[in-house]
């Protein structure tokens, strides 16, 4: 390349358009492609009946005090109001009213 075209190109604005549509064109090329990807993959599923008859019992669960390795019962770590680290599970047992007389 000589001096004088290194000058001219240094000076004349270059064409960004080009690169932009030849971008946008290669993206729209994937994006067809995964849309014909997408429609091959896509399955359709049959609505969900519920069993014959099937009923389970939800069983209560009894909160249980959580314990260190040692077995010693855990702290409550007050930095995290929304979970009890003293019960396992994260939520403690409500607390029962006495009986007024």
């Amino acid at each position: 390349m000589s001096w004088f075209r290194k000058i001219v190109d240094f000076f004349t604005p270059k064409m960004e358009g080009e690169a932009e549509v030849a971008k946008a064109k290669k993206l729209l090329k994937e994006a067809e492609v995964l849309d014909a990807a997408i429609e091959d993959a896509t399955i359709e599923l049959e609505p969900i009946t519920k069993a014959a008859g099937k009923v389970e019992k939800i069983v209560p669960v009894k909160p249980k005090r959580a314990r260190t390795k040692k077995g010693r019962y855990k702290a409550d770590d007050k930095s995290t109001p929304d979970f009890n680290e003293a019960w396992e599970g994260g939520k403690a047992p409500k607390k029962k009213t006495k009986k007024k007389k």
